[in-house]
């Protein structure tokens, strides 16, 4: 009974302390889950492009302009292009303020500019700091703050989470598994009062969607605790610590007679042609690499190939499979496919979407059943009081 009292004491003021938090990270995965199925039909216009028979633009070219578009002062830094003759190409210019402490404060600049690689036209220059689905990311992610105060708000709202998960479950098991607690503790009475159909709610959605909320959650913690991710590394890797490759780098010296950007492109295109997409990360620095990850199938994170080259010379220096990487790696780059259920395609993406709306029930119907035992509680302290006077 001791343990009792201490875990509904832990569900029940941890619940009230981050429900507002866990509420909105829970609505907000819900809109974001379809992302990649929404934004080509809500930005049809600025993603897509009539197919004209002759060959693209080179890339240098649509880079150039799309600089010219933004301004020097606003450094594109990655380029998505989706493997298909009727999509447009998109460059992103981004630069955060790390001590930001809003959204707004965070990103300094954030635009994408979008163009169609046939003829070079720029269809559409987005502000990405204020672009619909941006923001619901943001609310996932950091509550609409700046990085600093954010990340930190959501991580631990979503360690209270797991912690009121796990009470939840023991809170629920039942004492004796007769035939008739079995179908009070696993189905809704939609005929009862609201206030059973409530409390039937809280308990029952909580349950079936445990699973996949635990695995969301721990998932979301990799991102947002060092510890977390170190842990996962550490029991992939089987206990061991294993320490990254040194980091490539551009040869300064090479001549550039030809475009590294240019030669790095048509060495991944022509070595992939059946590719979803290609993801081109461009050089900060002098000596850092163009980095270009080719997606298999969708965008999903986990199946994808990292291919790393010289940005002078476009020569190839490295080309990792997801089979290449270590067992703690592979457990990493598939954590975004499992936060988001994308590892089982569409079928996990609905399971995904279902779970985090049930979840987004969990602290309304729990702010309720609590509201109503204060209620009670107070009615039978007047009770006694009035019993006393007679």
């Amino acid at each position: 009974m001791k343990f009792k009292k201490v875990v509904s004491f832990l569900h029940l003021w941890l619940g009230l302390v981050s429900g507002l938090s866990v509420f909105l990270i829970a609505i907000s995965g819900c809109l974001y889950v379809f992302v990649d199925e929404l934004k080509p039909i809500v930005y049809h216009e600025r993603l897509f492009v009539a197919p004209e028979n002759k060959e693209k633009l080179p890339l240098t070219q649509l880079l150039s302009i799309a600089q010219n578009t933004l301004g020097k002062d606003k450094i594109i830094t990655r380029i998505e292009m989706a493997n298909a003759p009727d999509r447009s190409v998109t460059f992103r210019s981004q630069k955060n303020n790390p001590d930001g402490l809003t959204h707004w404060d965070y990103f300094e600049y954030y635009y994408r500019v979008y163009i169609n690689p046939y003829t070079g036209k720029v269809i559409y220059v987005e502000d990405s700091k204020n672009e619909f689905f941006q923001l619901v990311l943001a609310l996932h992610m950091r509550m609409l703050f700046g990085e600093k105060v954010g990340h930190y708000v959501v991580g631990y709202s979503v360690l209270s989470f797991i912690i009121i998960l796990i009470s939840g479950v023991i809170l629920w098991f039942p004492k004796k598994w007769t035939a008739k607690s079995i179908k009070n503790h696993f189905t809704v009475k939609w005929r009862a009062k609201w206030k059973r159909l409530n409390y039937d709610l809280h308990q029952i959605l909580g349950l079936y969607a445990f699973f996949i909320l635990l695995l969301t959650s721990l998932t979301g913690l990799v991102w947002a605790f060092d510890w977390m991710q170190d842990s996962v590394r550490f029991v992939a890797n089987g206990g061991k610590n294993i320490q990254k490759p040194a980091l490539l780098v551009s040869d300064t010296l090479q001549p550039q007679a030809v475009s590294g950007l240019d030669q790095a492109f048509t060495t991944t295109a022509t070595g992939y042609p059946d590719a979803y997409a290609y993801l081109v990360l461009l050089p900060a620095k002098a000596t850092s690499t163009i980095n270009t990850l080719v997606y298999k199938k969708d965008w999903n994170r986990f199946d994808r190939l990292l291919i790393v080259f010289d940005r002078y010379s476009g020569k190839m220096l490295s080309n990792t499979s997801f089979q290449d990487l270590n067992n703690g790696d592979k457990a990493y780059q598939l954590n975004f496919d499992l936060h988001t259920g994308a590892y089982m395609g569409l079928f996990g993406k609905i399971l995904s979407f279902f779970s985090a709306l049930a979840c987004s029930t969990l602290p309304i119907t729990g702010f309720y059943i609590w509201c109503g035992k204060r209620k009670k509680e107070r009615l039978v302290r007047n009770g006694k009081v009035h019993a006393r006077l007679i």
